[in-house]
């Protein structure tokens, strides 16, 4: 599969990320903020964390996809504000390989996935956790996902690292308008937020 260059990685903002000695883990606060902080934004944001007003609409029980599958839908034409499709109505389940990750600059940790079936990459998100806020739904779940990565694996940092970890995902559908991603399908589609995460190998499990 043809892979789009990567710019070089943004800074981070030191209200996300505490430097730390070589081989520590960065710890984020998942306390709620009293407000999403300045880093949270953009016309897409609460669908990506869960806290649009089309949330409910959100079909809870997961239903078992694969990379190739969701890379054979077809995407809006124009990608939508609100949950119109059944893609962004739905949590999925899938399996895959994160091939590897790194911590953006808002503060999410974004995996490119590798499916074994299929040579196919794709993105899945895990969400800033002071972007969370009352109306996020699954917000426990969005919240257990992130610390169960973050304390088995390597700490997320603004460069990409491999990994080659096998996973089960959790994660509710998403368009992304940006294709330029490491690992970003064509048609855009991702899992963002990711609302629940099991390591099956790698990150110290055998």
């Amino acid at each position: 599969m043809k892979r789009v260059a990567f710019a070089a990685a943004t800074v981070l903002s030191v209200a996300v990320v505490v430097a730390a000695p070589a081989g520590a883990r960065q710890v984020m606060s998942t306390a709620p903020a009293a407000a999403p902080g300045t880093w949270c934004g953009g016309t897409l944001w609460k669908l990506m964390t869960l806290s649009d007003t089309t949330n409910k609409s959100v079909n809870w029980a997961p239903a078992g996809t694969s990379i190739g599958q969701i890379a054979a839908l077809t995407a809006p034409k124009k990608v939508p504000t609100t949950r119109t499709t059944t893609f962004t109505k739905q949590q999925w389940s899938i399996t895959a390989v994160i091939e590897r990750y790194r911590q953006q600059s808002n503060g999410e940790i974004v995996f490119e996935l590798y499916d074994i079936p299929s040579s196919m990459y794709m993105n899945a998100y895990l969400p800033n956790p002071q972007c969370l806020s009352s109306k996020t739904r699954g917000r426990a779940q969005i919240l257990a996902a992130r610390t169960t990565f973050t304390s088995a694996c390597p700490a997320a940092t603004a460069d990409w690292q491999t990994l080659g970890t096998t996973v089960q995902l959790t994660g509710v559908g998403f368009w992304n308008p940006v294709k330029t991603t490491l690992g970003a399908l064509g048609n855009g589609a991702e899992l963002r937020p990711v609302t629940g995460l099991t390591v099956l190998q790698g990150c110290g499990k055998f």
